[in-house]
């Protein structure tokens, strides 16, 4: 605690019409350990000035507009601007939380006033709790001392969590994020028809470049939705739906991607919580789809890598949570509704991607490491698409033309991997059609990886390169051995010629052996 007072009280120039307020809000913080020590209560007057005090400092630690404007716009003093605000960011949250120590215990059913104060500090401090999704305002340090504000007046005491959720959510952010058109903003079903008519998304974006009453210029408000929803039992979920919807939908199907990356990040959490039947009840589960489907569609921005592997799991989720795998006790129950949708998501997702990115590294892996999972949801159903990507995925493993890097052993590794599910998973069509261009293609590869001088290269200059080729030739020995466990190593079968080639003994030998 001491440290991070005198580190504000450093930084008081920083501030120089505020320098009375954060002095008296020093003086008091320095209080609070006293006060523990002994086990005074917080006398009546400290409790004022706490409760005033932590509002002002609400407001210094709401990050500027600068922080939700391109890079490359931003002149020198927004910069400076920017640099100050994240050194002294830490500092004030830590304050912040001494101070939240002091306020008035709310009564079992909280005042507008003490839930006011309440979200006015989440609203502003919720922001640094989750670095990834903070818009660049956030490091570890602020990120810890914002958890632990952020907790203290969420859940102490325990009876203002759900009051202070439901007020953040129906009263503090909806100013920010505007219903959505196709959803009835009073149940949050969809509707047979967007309100506003044909215009109404076009409006609906347009709308969200308004000033600052617009979540667009609000930065890292996704954090604060994140953490609200975590802070939900999932019984609490329904009654809470038209408010949550319009946030997540907002960042989800926005047209920057790294505000779909925030969406991403946040549905995952909300899918933690929502049932299945009211994803059905509702229709939003079927407008989930088709927003991670637009996403699925951003290929061409630099987040986009990053963006689809974050996506890729929860596009999965998404599916089993609505369609799970039968039971042997569901055996009369149709498993088609669940392998429609897992065609639908292997479409949408792995083999876009490869229509209009092939040959991209970074989304070839992502797309290969997704299929994997994919696949074994199939299962024996995945045979479908065995003309598409056993192709593919032999096309990427012989691909290599003697240019190595850490990132294509990642890609090439992803694809042996996604070969070795797709052969265990379809192996009653692999043999006689597929199994002697699976092996002639792993064997390629396993060669290009020993004897191409890139590749050795690659090897000997930094311990990242020697893990990610030893990763890549322990994918290719599985494909090999879920090869031999299928019967499709057989000495006359289509492959038998390259089971025999001697640069490949050690890739072959120990399977052809059993």
């Amino acid at each position: 605690m001491e440290p991070a007072l005198a580190q504000i009280h450093a930084l008081l120039g920083d501030f120089p019409a505020e320098q009375q307020s954060l002095q008296r809000a020093l003086d008091l913080a320095r209080t609070v350990d006293q006060a523990v020590s002994s086990a005074q209560p917080p006398s009546a007057h400290d409790q004022a000035s706490a409760v005033q005090l932590l509002q002002r400092l609400s407001v210094l630690a709401t990050p500027p507009a600068s922080f939700c404007a391109d890079e490359d716009d931003l002149d020198a003093p927004a910069r400076l601007a920017q640099d100050a605000f994240r050194r002294h960011a830490p500092a004030l949250l830590v304050l912040a939380h001494s101070l939240s120590t002091l306020l008035p215990v709310p009564d079992d059913r909280p005042s507008e006033a003490d839930l006011a104060l309440r979200a006015q500090a989440v609203l502003a401090c919720g922001r640094f709790v989750h670095e990834d999704l903070s818009g660049g305002v956030s490091g570890p340090e602020a990120a810890a001392s914002s958890a632990a504000l952020v907790d203290r007046l969420v859940r102490q005491p325990p009876h203002v969590r759900l009051p202070l959720v439901r007020h953040l959510l129906s009263s503090s952010l909806p100013p920010l994020f505007k219903p959505h058109p196709k959803l009835n903003p009073a149940t949050g079903r969809v509707l047979s028809r967007p309100l506003g008519g044909d215009r109404a998304m076009t409006d609906w974006f347009e709308e969200s470049e308004d000033g600052a009453t617009s979540w667009r210029w609000q930065a890292g408000l996704g954090s604060v939705v994140k953490l609200l929803i975590a802070a939900l039992e999932p019984s609490e979920v329904e009654d809470l739906w038209p408010f949550l919807l319009p946030p997540v939908l907002t960042l989800l199907d926005d047209y920057e991607a790294k505000n779909k990356f925030v969406g991403v990040s946040i549905l995952d959490k909300l899918l933690d919580k929502a049932d299945a039947s009211l994803l059905r009840r509702t229709g939003v589960g079927k407008v989930f789809e088709k927003s991670l489907e637009n996403v699925f569609s951003a290929l061409s921005d630099p987040l986009s890598p990053s963006l689809l592997a974050a996506a890729h799991p929860i596009a999965l989720k998404l599916v089993n949570l609505q369609h799970p795998p039968l039971s042997s006790s569901s055996a009369t129950s149709s498993d088609q509704p669940r392998f429609d949708a897992l065609c639908s998501l292997l479409v949408a997702s792995v083999a876009h991607t490869w229509e209009f990115k092939s040959g991209n590294v970074a989304l070839e892996a992502v797309s290969c490491a997704a299929l994997a999972p994919l696949v074994d949801a199939l299962g024996p159903g995945s045979i479908r698409y065995l003309q598409l990507v056993v192709p593919h995925l032999c096309d990427v493993l012989t691909a290599s033309n003697g240019v190595w890097s850490i990132e294509s052993a990642h890609m090439l590794g992803a694809a042996a991997q996604a070969l070795r599910s797709v052969v265990r998973n379809g192996r009653a069509r692999i043999g006689g059609r597929w199994e002697g261009r699976v092996v002639a293609a792993v064997g390629q590869c396993w060669v290009e990886v020993s004897e191409d001088d890139a590749a050795r290269k690659l090897r000997r200059a930094s311990e990242g390169g020697r893990v990610a080729l030893e990763e890549l030739e322990e994918a290719l020995r599985a494909v090999v051995r879920e090869l031999g466990s299928s019967g499709l190593l057989k000495p006359s079968s289509s492959s038998s010629h390259v089971l025999q080639d001697p640069a490949l003994l050690a890739l072959f030998s120990p399977v052809a052996a059993s």
